[in-house]
């Protein structure tokens, strides 16, 4: 019964968790930035949940893009004040994530009804069919 009302309060937590933070992906980003100047970039619109830049496993320099969670009365205004900016004579990118193609939010706006068609890798719908012309196989002017 307590362990009921625990995961209850838990469940509570952690969606209004989501409806109170929004995931932007920023794109195009200057690689002298730190996650630092992006969490100051971004304060000025609201809290600031959390700041990652994507690296390269060996080197460790940014790749040029990475994800920003910021509360999500401020989201707007960022992406409308950020998007094009210019940052080291780079125009940095800030969309929504979920709005991304692959995202988990987008994937679930998608109609449901496409996800469910069979597909026959036979029809005529392009690609490789196998209908190539066949060749014999000794090189020469065949018969």
């Amino acid at each position: 019964m307590r362990l009921e009302r625990v995961q209850k309060v838990f469940t509570k937590l952690i969606e209004s968790y989501r409806v109170l933070s929004m995931k932007l992906s920023i794109g195009n980003i200057p690689q002298t930035l730190t996650e630092e100047d992006i969490q100051k970039l971004f304060t000025e619109f609201g809290k600031v949940e959390s700041v990652s830049i994507k690296r390269d496993k060996k080197t460790g320099t940014s790749l040029g893009y990475g994800s920003v969670e910021i509360a999500d009365e401020s989201a707007g205004k960022a992406v409308e004040a950020l998007h094009g900016k210019e940052m080291e004579g780079k125009k940095i990118a800030v969309v929504d994530a979920s709005k991304l193609p692959g995202s988990q939010e987008s994937d679930k706006l998608k109609d449901k009804s496409t996800l469910n068609q069979k597909v026959n890798p036979r029809s005529s719908g392009g690609g490789f069919t196998g209908g190539a012309v066949r060749r014999s196989g000794g090189g020469g002017r065949g018969k």
